[in-house]
């Protein structure tokens, strides 16, 4: 329904493309360095999150790098894909890129034993992979660094010594972030389709509560200029796709209270 020259966000929910299987990972089968300097980097002083809450961003930018006027006609025309900056406009100004699964890992690892309640991890995800860093065009998602239930599993049954930003720590170094009652919460698409495989390894990963939904998660950005030439991603809000969904009417700001939602599947520790 076009009205004053704007698309109304309820009339492109399904242009987004939902169903895309996304392109296999292309990092190395092993995320971590075994190598540590021989003059280890001081200690940075660990960091507490406010309210025991820590939000990460996956990195996912247009590949050729597109124009506003661009991104609007791929959101019209349904080629358009949710990138860092609409996670940014959903959660707020917080840490993105992780690099890889082990830089992941070594940014929980940056906050005090116990002090994380709360993990959200905003990315791009299907049935069997977790992405962690890629690029968008009017195709599809494609991920550079991702990670599979198989390396989640090697990673919780191997002892390893990771390496990040020349600091090296261990899994119960990670696990030791954590409340007993933390949570860790992955917006991305169908990770708990089958939650006896992602959430499932996350869970004795990590040693947390995971929480993932089994269909699309939904980004809707308001109603854009016809021809304009800025995205507009001012108040843009997100859901969970279901049957007949609604931009108007099925999304929210209030991202965190989408674990409520009937798709949202918890595996408890």
């Amino acid at each position: 329904m076009l009205v004053k020259g704007y698309f109304m966000s309820d009339d492109y929910t399904n242009l987004q493309n939902p169903d895309s299987d996304y392109t296999d990972s292309t990092n190395a089968a092993s995320p971590y360095s075994g190598k540590t300097s021989k003059k280890p980097a001081p200690k940075p002083a660990l960091k507490k999150p406010a309210n025991g809450e820590v939000t990460i961003l996956a990195t996912y930018n247009w590949d050729p790098p597109i124009s506003g006027k661009t991104e609007i006609e791929y959101l019209l025309s349904g080629k358009w894909h949710p990138g860092t900056l609409d996670y940014i406009e959903i959660a707020g100004p917080t840490k993105t890129s992780p690099g890889n699964f082990t830089a992941l890992l070594g940014m929980i690892v940056e906050y005090a034993p116990g002090s994380i309640k709360r993990l959200n991890f905003f990315t791009h995800a299907n049935k069997k992979v977790i992405g962690i860093i890629g690029t968008m065009d009017d195709k599809n998602v494609y991920f550079t660094e991702s990670v599979d239930e198989t390396e989640i599993s090697n990673n919780a049954t191997n002892t390893i010594q990771y390496t990040f930003n020349g600091q090296s720590f261990y899994l119960t170094d990670v696990q030791a972030r954590f409340t007993d009652d933390a949570i860790f919460v992955l917006y991305g698409c169908d990770i708990a389709f089958d939650p006896t495989t992602l959430l499932t390894a996350l869970k004795d990963l990590l040693n947390v509560t995971v929480i993932g939904f089994k269909d699309k998660t939904v980004f809707c950005p308001p109603s854009q200029t016809i021809g304009g030439t800025v995205f507009n991603r001012s108040g843009e809000k997100m859901g969970i796709m279901k049957k007949d969904f609604k931009c108007g009417t099925d999304s929210t700001t209030d991202w965190r209270s989408l674990i409520n939602n009937p798709n949202a599947v918890k595996v408890t520790k």
